[in-house]
């Protein structure tokens, strides 16, 4: 009752000349009082009682500043620096309110330098660009790191000016460049064109062509784009290998035209054919998930080089898949990765016996032949290649036979390498009884009387 009684005399006083009595200041409350003494300009009052009654004093002070800036007939210069220097300090103060009211006023300059001393971006930017101060709205922008008021700023720009500007405004910026490639390579994609002709950045400019060109329904298409791409491809500093790349995308696309249009090429019907590929660990190969005894055609176009070559070798167009290795000059390894997973997709064991026997040296060793043919459930041909692999340990090896079910080879192979102990090993997976059982017996026997 205290602090009522002395409200109400303050505000009593005739120089206020407001008589509340105190039922009408139960029912006005403490903060519309408040509010009539600021709508009466009575700002000390206004901030004392506040003070006085724990209530905050923000709005006084912004509503004062306002107010400063409407009837103020100083240079604007020295408004701005009184109105900073009395807020200096004060929480919750918005400046963005009073360059409003400086803006209202038509003081332009005022309002600018105002709004920079307010804090937060997002109260900046949008009175900025209703000032059309555009590029430091811009700035604003991208000074706070707020990508969402960034894109809003740039969406504001982009319908209001014409293309080439909005583009000369965005350069000197790398920030707003990136959004807007981001965006636009999303969503936009002839605007990303526009601003890498208008950079003359023809490098980005090929790679978008590149990608429209892959996008192509028909191969006609999409090698009349890689032309395009080419040649802008040629004029850009440093780009020969890109250069090779589109040229060779063309010969490849080329060639796979002539394999569509070959008629012949069928995937063949033999019964010893499977329906599935073994699962691969290379990369370079692709899985094929289409059954080999159909006899369907294929679809060359659109696939990778490496797709093309595996494709070739799984329908036994050997020669055609080399040709097309030499001319684009794939290195061995990944050649002979290729072949060998086709070959084992398609089944076609003698002419994987045929490879192995043509040539005394694999670039990928030969435990990848293993590997595959046991994969595969042929271990017969899976044995072949055990001898080849010299680079193994005696021990290593007898482990490979008995993964192709040869346990006497295993046998002989550890027998050589005197490992008793892994014999042993060996005699306690095959049992005791069986050709195999005497063949490990033996060759025990013959590692104990050589002292092991």
């Amino acid at each position: 009752m205290s602090e009522t009684l002395r409200v109400l005399n303050a505000v009593r006083f005739y120089e206020i000349g407001l008589p509340v009595s105190y039922e009408q200041y139960r029912r006005l409350n403490p903060e519309r009082l408040i509010q009539r003494l600021v709508a009466r300009q009575e700002y000390l009052l206004a901030v004392r009682l506040s003070d006085y009654l724990r209530l905050p004093t923000d709005g006084i002070y912004v509503h004062w500043a306002a107010q400063k800036v409407r009837v103020s007939t100083d240079d604007e210069d020295i408004t701005c620096q009184r109105i900073v220097e009395k807020l200096k300090g004060k929480p919750g103060i918005s400046f963005e309110e009073i360059a409003r009211a400086a803006h209202d006023e038509g003081r332009q300059r005022l309002a600018t330098a105002l709004l920079n001393h307010e804090p937060r971006a997002g109260k900046q930017v949008p009175l900025l660009l209703t000032m059309e101060e555009d590029t430091i709205a811009l700035d604003k922008a991208v000074e706070s790191g707020d990508t969402d008021l960034i894109l809003y700023v740039l969406l504001h720009l982009k319908k209001k000016l014409p293309l080439a500007t909005f583009f000369r405004t965005i350069n000197t910026r790398p920030i707003a460049t990136a959004l807007v490639e981001a965006t636009a390579s999303e969503q936009d994609r002839q605007l990303l064109k526009d601003l890498y002709y208008q950079d003359d950045r023809r490098l980005d400019g090929a790679n978008l062509l590149f990608l429209d060109a892959l996008a192509q329904p028909d191969t006609a298409s999409t090698i009349d784009r890689l032309r395009t791409t080419a040649k802008l491809v040629n004029d850009a500093r440093d780009s020969s290998l890109q250069t090779q790349s589109v040229t060779d995308l063309q010969r490849l696309l080329k060639f796979q035209e002539t394999l569509d249009a070959d008629p012949t090429i069928t995937r063949p019907s033999s019964s010893a054919n499977a329906t599935s590929p073994p699962a691969s660990s290379d990369s370079a190969n692709p899985p094929d998930t289409t059954p080999a005894n159909t006899t369907a055609l294929v679809a060359f176009t659109g696939l990778s080089l490496n797709a093309t070559i595996y494709h070739l070798f799984r329908l036994g167009l050997s020669k055609r898949a080399l040709k097309l290795s030499l001319d684009f000059h794939i290195p061995d390894r990944i050649l002979w990765h290729t072949r060998l997973r086709a070959l084992i997709a398609a089944r076609a064991w003698r002419d994987l016996q045929s490879l192995a026997d043509n040539n005394k040296r694999s670039p990928i060793g030969w435990e990848p032949f293993y590997n595959a043919a046991l994969a595969a459930g042929n271990m017969r041909l899976a044995g072949v290649f055990v001898p080849r692999c010299t680079g193994k340990t005696g021990v290593e090896r007898a482990e490979m036979w008995e993964g192709c079910g040869m346990i006497g080879k295993a046998a002989e192979e550890a027998g050589k390498a005197r490992d008793g102990e892994w014999l042993r090993g060996l005699r306690e997976r095959v049992g005791r009884e069986g050709r195999d059982a005497l063949e490990v017996e033996r060759w025990i026997g013959v590692v104990q009387k050589g002292g092991r």
